[in-house]
């Protein structure tokens, strides 16, 4: 695992000076880890200031020893090998999470699904080409379990599509799934104000494949 630890922190280092010295957004996706090495998660976890994390085809299999990330909002894991094991790890270890995209893994059954229902604050989650996404009543039923929630597999409560364009895969869309447009921002003003409006400025999940 010695080239995954140095992968890490090369990552790590070049995204941090990317992002002005405070590393809020990682992501090192296609990278075969399959379990995450302990000093690779020592890593990350002193990294407690970050909000969005994305191992998307990692080929994870566990998320067993993954870091604690108090202010985690943005949690992608698409692609990988995950069951009803890393949603009940999830809801245990990640209790701020806004956005959760956990698409193309191996999500069979309500029951595993059953633990999700704790994170209070989640508003999106991705659960398309799982197993479960198969059932009937699945739409119903997650929107039922989850009653914060107003975006699953990019649809609203109504089943509409909330379109992403490359504007929207920068910004994120606004919690009603409404676009920011170029419109609504100032050209003056090169950083978006954190404290102006915490949840529309708070990160989106994007799909990594586009379909």
């Amino acid at each position: 695992m010695a080239n995954i630890l140095e992968l890490f922190k090369k990552e790590i280092k070049q995204k941090t000076q990317e992002q002005k010295g405070k590393l809020m957004d990682f992501d090192l996706d296609n990278v075969k880890i399959e379990k995450l090495d302990k000093q690779a998660a020592e890593l990350l976890e002193k990294q407690n200031q970050l909000e969005s994390l994305s191992l998307v085809e990692c080929s994870l299999m566990t998320l067993e020893g993954f870091p604690k990330l108090p202010n985690l909002q943005n949690l992608v894991l698409e692609q990988n090998s995950l069951d009803g094991e890393a949603i009940k790890f999830i809801a245990n270890t990640y209790p701020n999470l806004i956005c959760l995209s956990l698409a193309e893994n191996k999500i069979k059954t309500f029951s595993e699904l059953e633990p999700i229902k704790n994170l209070k604050k989640l508003q999106q989650l991705d659960l398309s080409d799982n197993p479960i996404s198969k059932q009937a009543s699945y739409f119903k039923n997650v929107f039922d379990l989850v009653p914060g929630l107003q975006v699953l597999d990019n649809k609203d409560k109504n089943g509409n599509d909330i379109q992403y364009s490359d504007d929207d895969e920068e910004e994120g869309i606004g919690a009603d799934g409404s676009e920011n447009s170029d419109d609504d921002l100032d050209d003056d003003d090169d950083d978006l104000n954190d404290d102006d409006d915490d949840e529309e400025s708070s990160p989106k999940p994007v799909k990594k494949t586009k379909k």
